[in-house]
C-alpha cells in the first residue's frame, strides 16, 4: 500500500474513533509529541495550540464542556507523502450561550511513522466568536 493510501486510512480511522468517542483509541493514533491546534479566539475556550497526549486530552475536555458538534460532514480528503487535508462543513452549538454557528472547515493532519504528529483546524473564527460571545 502506498504511503498516501496509508495516510488516508489512518485519518479515516481518526475520524471514525471521534464519532464513536473512543478516547483511548484516538490517543493511540497520536504521536507522543502531537501538536493539536485550532485558531486562537478570545471567546472560544478551546482555541490555541496544545502539545502531547495531555494537551490533546485538555483540548478535548475543554471542548466537551464548551461546545457540541451537531454535524460534521467531510466532503474531501487530499493527501501527499505526509499530510492529509480534510475539507467539509460543520454546525456547532456553543453551550455557554446556546447559540449555534456553521462553518466550512479544513483540517490539516500531518503524519509521522503511522501516527498523527500535527492536527491543525481552520474554520470561520468570526462565526464561532459570535456564537460564544455572551
Amino acid at each position: 500500500m502506498s504511503p498516501s493510501r496509508e495516510n488516508l486510512g489512518l485519518v479515516e480511522q481518526l475520524y471514525a474513533t471521534f464519532v464513536r468517542r473512543e478516547i483511548p483509541a484516538i490517543v493511540a493514533l497520536l504521536a507522543d509529541d502531537v501538536e493539536w491546534s485550532e485558531p486562537d479566539n478570545p471567546h472560544n475556550p478551546a482555541g490555541g495550540t496544545r502539545r502531547g497526549h495531555q494537551g490533546f486530552l485538555e483540548w478535548l475536555a475543554i471542548g466537551r464542556d464548551a461546545e457540541d458538534i451537531l454535524t460534521l460532514d467531510i466532503h474531501k480528503m487530499l493527501t501527499d507523502h505526509d499530510t492529509v487535508a480534510v475539507g467539509g462543513d460543520m454546525r456547532c452549538l456553543a453551550t455557554p450561550t446556546g447559540k449555534t454557528y456553521e462553518s466550512d472547515f479544513v483540517h490539516l493532519v500531518t503524519l509521522r511513522s503511522g501516527k498523527v504528529l500535527k492536527f491543525q483546524e481552520f474554520f470561520d473564527t468570526h462565526a464561532a466568536a459570535e456564537a460564544f460571545r455572551p
